[in-house]
C-alpha cells in the first residue's frame, strides 16, 4: 500500500507538467489545433480613403444635404436654399459639415430684385424644426439675395443671384460633364455644361480670367457672337460680371480678382443668341491646376465634392 500511495504521488507533478510547456514541445502540431487568428481587417481602397476623408477632412465637403447651394467663409458654411414659394432656409454647419444649431446663428438677408420690386431686408428666425434659419420672401424672378450672418460670433457676407423658380432652377450636372473626360466633353480644360440646343464650356483661372466658349450638341464650336452672359463668383464681395465678346477668338471674356481659394462656385446667366435666358451653377476646383477650372469629377487632388458658393 505504501508503495502504491508513493506511486500516486510521483505521478501527480508529472501530470501537472503535461498542462504546461515541457521539453521537447511539439509547436506546429499544438497550432494546428488551435482556432485560427482572425484575419486584419482589410485595407482600404483608394476610393474608400477618399470617401471617408470628405467627411473627416476641413471644407472637402460641399455636397448639399437639402437641395440648395452650399457657401463658405472662413471655416463655417452654410447651405442657402430659395424655395418657389418665396420660402428662404439656411443651414449653417462647419469646417467637416456638423451642423450648427440655429441658436449660434443669427441675421438678415437682403433681397434686391434686378427688374421690378422693392429691395427689402428680412431678419431670419431659428427653426429648430428643420435646423435652419428661415424667413418668408417673395416670389424669386432674378433677385440678389444677400445675407449678414454671425455664426457663432464669425461674420459671414454674400450675395446669391437667384433665379426664377428659386435655387432649385440653378441647373447643375457634374455627372454629366466631368472636366477631362473625352466621352463627355471638356474642349478647352473647363466645366462643361448643357444648354438648349447645345453646351456651354466655362473656364476661371486663378489669375481671375474667366473665359466661355459656345458649343453644339456634339461639344464642337460654335459662334458666341450674339450672346450676353454674366458670371458671379460667390465669393464674399463679389460682384456680377458682364462677359463681353472677343470676335478675334469668338469666346466670351471678363475678369475677377485673382482667386484665392481652391472651391468658387459661379452662377452664370446666359442667353444664347435668339434664345431664352438661363442660369446655371459652375463647381470650379482650382486646387493644383495654377489657374485651370475642373469639374466635379474630373480634377485632380480633391477628396470630396463640391462645393458651393463662397469658398
Amino acid at each position: 500500500m505504501r508503495q502504491i500511495l508513493l506511486s500516486l504521488l510521483v505521478s501527480i507533478p508529472l501530470v501537472a507538467c503535461s498542462a504546461k510547456e515541457t521539453p521537447g514541445h511539439d509547436h506546429a502540431k499544438a497550432a494546428s489545433t488551435q482556432e485560427p487568428a482572425a484575419a486584419p481587417p482589410p485595407a482600404p481602397t483608394p476610393h474608400d480613403h477618399a470617401a471617408s476623408m470628405a467627411g473627416t477632412r476641413p471644407h472637402a465637403d460641399h455636397d448639399a444635404r437639402h437641395g440648395g447651394l452650399v457657401t463658405m467663409e472662413g471655416d463655417n458654411h452654410v447651405e442657402v436654399v430659395v424655395g418657389a414659394d418665396g420660402a428662404i432656409d439656411l443651414y449653417a454647419s462647419d469646417a467637416v459639415r456638423t451642423p450648427i444649431p440655429p441658436k449660434d446663428v443669427t441675421g438678415t438677408i437682403t433681397i434686391e430684385p434686378k427688374g421690378k420690386g422693392e429691395k427689402q431686408t428680412l431678419t431670419l428666425a431659428p427653426n429648430d424644426a428643420k435646423g435652419s434659419l428661415s424667413a418668408r420672401g417673395p416670389t424669386p424672378d432674378k433677385a440678389d439675395y444677400t445675407w449678414d450672418l454671425k455664426v457663432r460670433g464669425a461674420p459671414m457676407k454674400m450675395t446669391l443671384t437667384v433665379p426664377a423658380g428659386g435655387t432649385a432652377s440653378l441647373v447643375d450636372a457634374p455627372a454629366e460633364h466631368p472636366a477631362g473626360d473625352h466621352a463627355h466633353g471638356s474642349p478647352h480644360g473647363g466645366v462643361v455644361q448643357s444648354l438648349p440646343g447645345g453646351h456651354v464650356e466655362v473656364k476661371l483661372e486663378k489669375t481671375g480670367d474667366i473665359t466661355v466658349w459656345m458649343l453644339d450638341a456634339a461639344e464642337e464650336p460654335r459662334s458666341a457672337k450674339g450672346v450676353t452672359a454674366s458670371l458671379r463668383p460667390v465669393v464674399a464681395g463679389a460682384k456680377e460680371v458682364q462677359l463681353a465678346h472677343d470676335e478675334k477668338a469668338d469666346v466670351l471674356r471678363g475678369k475677377i480678382d485673382p482667386v484665392k481659394q481652391d472651391h468658387v462656385d459661379g452662377v452664370l446667366s446666359i442667353t444664347p443668341a435668339g434664345g431664352t435666358a438661363t442660369s446655371l451653377r459652375f463647381a470650379f476646383h482650382l486646387e493644383g491646376h495654377a489657374g485651370a477650372g475642373a469639374g466635379h469629377d474630373g480634377h485632380t487632388g480633391h477628396d470630396g465634392h463640391t462645393g458651393h458658393e463662397g469658398h
